[in-house]
């Protein structure tokens, strides 16, 4: 009867003790809508008024704008848009324009 009486106050402090510990929080915090976010894209149109053809370079990506013809390009939100070569206005390695969300839709001329 002694053993009996042991093994059920052994499992009764187990129990009370593993409890809370189930429901305990991690230290790995890991944001589970970020696992299935797509990352936002803007979608800007750049026309070339410089007169003669330059390259940018958006994002990763160099873009050959021709003189006078829109290009459309969807770029990731927070992206530079920087000359790649030299213009009269533009050193090459100028920024350009920051993409953000105001910019979703809009036509950016570049002279």
């Amino acid at each position: 009867m002694n053993r009996l009486n042991l093994f059920a106050i052994a499992t009764i402090a187990a129990s009370l003790i593993a409890s809370p510990a189930v429901y305990a929080a991690t230290s790995i915090h890991s944001p589970v809508n970020a696992m299935f976010s797509k990352t936002k894209t803007i979608k800007v149109t750049f026309v070339n008024d410089s007169g003669t053809s330059m390259q940018v370079k958006a994002g990763d990506d160099v873009v050959t704008l021709e003189s006078g013809k829109p290009v459309t390009l969807h770029l990731p939100v927070g992206s530079h848009v920087v000359a790649n070569t030299t213009t009269p206005v533009h050193q090459a390695g100028s920024l350009i324009t920051d993409v953000s969300s105001a910019l979703n839709g809009a036509i950016v001329h570049i002279k």
